[in-house]
């Protein structure tokens, strides 16, 4: 998958060394919480992992590009960084992909989602089973309450990509409703 990136961000054995193990985002950029992407993270394997149905192999935070243009969003390296600090000590399935922030352009969520399968299914061949065999991964889009109600918004997303991410999508509370 993605490159690990480390440019700027150093652990000092805290999930909130960020900027140079300063505690402090760089002046003028915001971070997001990722903590409680996390915590929504978490929640959602307690939910799978209690259901026979399914088995949860990993997930991925995937931070958006720069070319995303949030106001007030981290360089897209730092906010990568920040999310392999916050995966590297205490948890053995959450990874980090680094794909979509490497993007020289901002890359719509259906085409993110048809970057891991690609890998996962295509690239990789899915999971391998105890017996050998091969299986496809399923993949699934953790989506909080404000990418739901995004959703509704025509300039924000095309009607193909609703389609697709609502086949694959797990949704979860607003952040506020936590």
């Amino acid at each position: 998958m993605g490159e690990p990136i480390t440019d700027g961000i150093s652990r000092n054995g805290s999930d909130d060394d960020i900027n140079g193990g300063t505690g402090t985002p760089p002046p003028g950029y915001s971070f997001p919480t990722h903590k409680l992407a996390k915590t929504l993270q978490e929640m959602a394997a307690d939910h799978f992992n209690g259901h026979a149905k399914y088995e949860l192999i990993g997930g991925y935070f995937s931070p958006v590009s720069d070319y995303y243009q949030k106001e007030g969003l981290a360089p897209a390296h730092h906010r990568v960084r920040m999310c392999e600090l916050a995966t590297e000590s205490d948890s053995a399935w959450l990874m980090v992909d680094s794909w979509e922030a490497l993007q020289a352009s901002y890359q719509r969520t259906a085409v993110v989602l048809d970057h891991f399968d690609d890998e996962l299914n295509k690239n990789m061949g899915g999971m391998t089973l105890p017996d050998g065999s091969k299986r496809e991964i399923r993949i699934l889009l953790l989506a909080g309450g404000d990418l739901i109600e995004s959703m509704g918004r025509k300039d924000v997303w095309a009607s193909e990509d609703v389609s697709m991410a609502g086949k694959c999508m797990v949704g979860l509370p607003a952040k506020h409703a936590i």
